[in-house]
C-alpha cells in the first residue's frame, strides 16, 4: 500500500517559512503557556493553599478560619517537604518559603464576634513570636502595635462580627489589606509597602509556637487540594 504523506496548504506553508524567517514563530507557540501561568493565582497549584481554624478557650470555641494560599514557583519549592506534616526543618523550610513568597493571599473570616481590644491583643502576642524568632524586628513590632488601634479604628464601637472577613493580599514588598462586613461592604481598603509590613503578617502565622503555624503545616498532609476558593474571591478594584 502507498504511503500517504500529508500535505500543507500552500498558503500555510509559506506563513510558516515567513514565520521561521523572521523568528516570529517562537513566541506565538509560547504565548498560550504565558497565558496559562498568568491565569495561574495563588491556591490553584499542588501545596499551595494550607487551611485551619483557630480555637480559643479550654471550650475550645472556634474564632475564626484562616486560608493561606501561595503562587505555584513557592509552592513547587514547598511541595518536598509536605509530603508528609512538616516538622523540624521540614517546617522551617515551608515557613521560610511561605514568608518569602511573592505572590500570596491570607484570608480570616471570623466564627464568632469579637472585640477589638481581644483581636489587637492576639495580634500583638503572635507577633512576639515572631520577633523572638528573628523574623520580625523589634522596631517593626513597635510601630505595628502602635498603628492596629488607629488603622482598626472602625472597629472600636462596632467590634469584630461572626462572617467579617480580611484578606490580605501579598504582591512583592506590598500588602493590601481589605476588611468585608458579612454583605461584602468593604470597611478599609489599605495598601502599605515595605518588607517588614508584609512580613508583619505571614510571620505572625508561620513563627515557631505560633498558634497558627502547626496546623496550617498539617493541612499541607492532606496532599493538593482543589482550587482555593478563599483566596480565589474577587476583591475591590485598587
Amino acid at each position: 500500500m502507498e504511503d500517504v504523506k500529508p500535505m500543507l496548504n500552500p498558503v500555510v506553508l509559506k506563513r510558516l517559512m515567513l514565520s521561521v524567517l523572521t523568528g516570529s514563530l517562537l513566541p506565538v507557540l509560547a504565548r498560550p503557556a504565558r497565558a496559562q501561568t498568568e491565569r495561574t493565582g495563588p491556591g490553584q497549584a499542588p501545596f499551595s493553599h494550607m487551611h485551619m481554624i483557630l480555637e480559643r478557650t479550654i471550650l475550645k470555641v472556634d474564632v475564626l478560619a484562616l486560608d493561606v494560599c501561595v503562587d505555584a514557583m513557592t509552592a513547587a519549592s514547598i511541595a518536598p517537604h509536605a509530603r508528609s506534616a512538616p516538622k523540624g526543618a521540614d517546617a522551617d523550610s515551608v515557613a521560610r518559603a511561605v514568608i518569602a513568597a511573592d505572590r500570596a493571599v491570607g484570608d480570616i473570616r471570623f466564627l464568632r464576634n469579637v472585640s477589638l481590644g481581644q483581636f489587637l491583643g492576639g495580634i500583638r502576642d503572635e507577633q512576639k513570636k515572631a520577633v523572638s524568632a528573628g523574623l520580625l524586628s523589634d522596631s517593626t513590632f513597635r510601630m505595628i502595635g502602635d498603628s492596629l488601634p488607629v488603622w482598626f479604628s472602625f472597629l472600636e464601637e462596632r467590634g469584630i462580627r461572626k462572617s467579617d472577613r480580611i484578606t490580605y493580599v501579598f504582591h512583592g514588598n506590598s500588602l493590601r489589606t481589605i476588611y468585608r462586613d458579612p454583605d461584602g461592604s468593604v470597611l478599609l481598603d489599605q495598601t502599605d509597602v515595605g518588607e517588614q509590613r508584609r512580613t508583619s503578617v505571614l510571620a505572625t502565622w508561620f513563627a515557631p509556637g505560633s498558634a497558627f503555624r502547626g496546623r496550617l503545616l498539617e493541612s499541607l498532609a492532606d496532599g493538593p487540594p482543589a482550587p482555593a476558593v478563599p483566596c480565589s474571591q474577587p476583591v475591590p478594584a485598587s
